[in-house]
């Protein structure tokens, strides 16, 4: 491994057009940095690892520094790289921008995004919205995978996933790019045959005696209702939120769901305060968020989804 001096000095964004002198230079230490290996990072650059390691070998000893520390768990970006870091990534954002203005000018942005998402999520919000970007990219098309376990961005299941995490945690595996949606709620809830035949819970958090409903899958309330649930006679249990939601308006029983359960189903009612909240994020494979059709139906559910909690 070649020997490199290390510049003391931080470099200042005005630098960058000369320390990385080419597009393929930001392009290459971007996805090497978000990676975190040559071998990982070669597949998105087209090349192969010992090409991918040559290539930043060339790109340090063009600079006079490291930008990466190899260990034996994988890279670490130097100071001196993350230094350059900042006005890399926001050289990628504007010439992301310029393209995909040029695209949407024209009208142009068309094909096919896969969106993974659960079947609560899709009847609640997404098929709202999807409406509305296509009102305004009518050459969109989506295909939904509906289903309670996450996708797997990283074998390329589905283009962009919406999933639900508890409140500030972020999805894994790190690779993958998160944009955060915000906060949900989520309430204990019964309807009002359930309640006609039993009074609801004197105190929420203690469901004892009670007849519950509960999802299998793992959920931001997921911990509550381990507590809660203790000593209740559950009913029924399904890896469905929505299936959840509708047997708690049936009356079945009594359960947890996020409050824009009751936009589908407006028999329920709330039995609590806020029990845990959940943050949604919009996540997207690193390769894929370049992808014009991607990139725009990414923004406009993330603005659509911002605009409709802050109403």
């Amino acid at each position: 491994m070649h020997s490199v001096p290390r510049h003391q000095a931080k470099l200042k964004r005005e630098s960058l057009p000369r320390a990385l002198s080419s597009w393929d230079d930001v392009r290459l230490f971007l996805a090497v940095h978000r990676a975190g290996s040559f071998s990982a990072a070669a597949g998105s650059l087209g090349v192969t690892q010992p090409t991918c390691g040559r290539r930043v070998d060339a790109l340090e000893r063009s600079l006079g520094f490291r930008l990466f520390d190899r260990t034996p768990t994988g890279l670490t970006i130097t100071v001196e790289g993350a230094a350059l870091l900042e006005a890399a990534s926001a050289m990628e954002y504007s010439a992301d921008m310029l393209a995909l203005q040029a695209a949407t000018r024209n009208r142009t942005v068309d094909g096919i995004v896969r969106i993974g998402t659960n079947e609560l999520f899709a009847t609640t919000f997404l098929i709202g919205a999807l409406g509305q970007v296509r009102a305004k990219y009518p050459g969109i098309r989506v295909e939904l995978a509906l289903a309670n376990e996450d996708a797997d961005l990283l074998k390329r299941e589905v283009d962009l996933a919406i999933r639900f995490r508890p409140e500030g945690m972020r999805p894994t595996p790190e690779a993958l790019v998160a944009r955060k949606l915000g906060d949900e709620p989520f309430f204990l809830y019964g309807a009002s045959s359930y309640l006609q035949r039993r009074a609801a819970p004197a105190n929420p958090n203690d469901l004892a005696g009670h007849d519950t409903i509960a999802c299998t899958v793992r959920h931001p309330a997921a911990e509550w209702c381990a507590k809660a649930y203790r000593g209740s006679n559950v009913v029924l249990s399904t890896a469905s939120m929505q299936v959840v939601a509708a047997a708690i308006a049936e009356g079945l029983g009594i359960g947890a769901l996020p409050g824009r359960a009751s936009r589908s189903f407006p028999l329920l009612r709330p039995l609590s305060p806020v029990l845990a909240r959940g943050t949604g994020w919009l996540v997207v494979h690193p390769d894929l968020r370049r992808v014009l059709r991607i990139r725009v139906v990414a923004d406009e559910v993330v603005r659509l989804f911002r605009a409709a909690s802050a109403g």
